[in-house]
């Protein structure tokens, strides 16, 4: 067949080809496909023309397949799978699959929320790879690009071409270490506004660069945010200007275990380090405003993406 004819073939007549051949009859073949029988016999005529052959004859017992029909009838047979194969959603199975995913997440949600979709992964879906990273100014691009499948965190604002998922709602508590000279005692603003405070600083750069990449705004709010408007002694977090200044949470739980500093850090955080005897908790007077967090995916992703988002859900629940 000249390379310009099976330009213009038409492929849907490769199916007729192969329901005649394994039929042998017009009539099976167009009510195997949906199709009348002038239906099968106008593509025949289209496929005779097209591949300059007969391909089937009439015989006693149906159609027969020419030499030429039966040559390519294994072949078409195998393309006409692999068509099939490449454009048919596979069946996802967590139970089988292989699949790596890439999330993108701060310490903080790592720490509080993904022991239990690891362990959700482990039980369910032995086979599957998870690769965390923190946030960067490259993440907005890699979601786009589907580098990554899913971004957690605290958003503003989402882009009408991600999915908005919310996980969890974050409040903030004073702590100190357990070992304070000040915890001896009643521990309230008064005595707070007395100590050195350490300040977790707001605006993180990797995550606004995020933010404005090529225009594109996920309104990206970090954890570290919280409190900005808490006002202790007269003074906000936002105005003060304290001896030293951080870029994380976790920073800042070291420093203040070792310090006679305190600071203002995620609720869920500063219970993990409480159950290790390393802190004590101060309730503030005034609760500063919550932050919430959702995860972020592509959309109309993927199955798989989806059953991930999912168990991420179900996880965030149990917080």
């Amino acid at each position: 067949m000249p390379d310009t004819h099976f330009r213009n073939l038409d492929l849907n007549l490769l199916r007729v080809f192969v329901a005649l051949l394994e039929e042998e009859s017009a009539t099976r073949a167009g009510a195997r496909l949906g199709l009348t029988q002038s239906a099968v016999s106008h593509a025949l005529g289209r496929l005779r023309a097209s591949l300059g052959d007969e391909l089937f004859l009439r015989g006693p017992t149906g159609l027969r397949a020419t030499p030429r029909a039966a040559e390519m009838g294994p072949a078409i047979r195998a393309a006409l799978k692999l068509l099939e194969s490449a454009v048919t959603t596979p069946r996802f199975d967590p139970a089988t699959t292989q699949r790596t995913f890439h999330i993108s997440a701060s310490a903080y949600a790592c720490s509080v929320l993904m022991p239990g979709v690891v362990q959700r992964l482990l039980s369910e879906a032995a086979g599957v790879k998870l690769r965390m990273r923190g946030p960067d100014a490259s993440l907005v691009d890699d979601l786009d690009r589907g580098r990554l499948d899913m971004v957690i965190g605290g958003f503003d604002y989402v882009a009408a071409r991600f999915a908005y998922a919310p996980l969890f709602m974050e409040t903030g508590v004073w702590v100190i270490r357990a070992d304070h000279p000040a915890a001896n005692g009643e521990l309230d603003d008064a005595v707070l506004a007395r100590l050195p405070r350490l300040i977790v600083a707001s605006g993180d750069a990797a995550m606004e660069g995020a933010a404005r990449m090529g225009g594109r705004d996920l309104g990206l709010r970090t954890i570290t945010s919280w409190g900005d408007d808490y006002d202790l002694g007269g003074v906000s977090l936002r105005d003060f200007q304290g001896p030293v200044t951080v870029p994380d949470a976790y920073s800042a739980l070291i420093i203040v275990g070792q310090t006679d500093m305190a600071a203002l850090l995620p609720r869920r955080l500063a219970m993990l380090a409480q159950q290790r005897g390393r802190l004590v908790l101060i309730e503030p007077s005034r609760e500063p405003e919550p932050a919430s967090f959702g995860a972020v995916i592509r959309a109309g992703e993927s199955q798989p993406v989806n059953w991930l988002l999912g168990i991420v859900r179900d996880e965030a629940a149990k917080l």
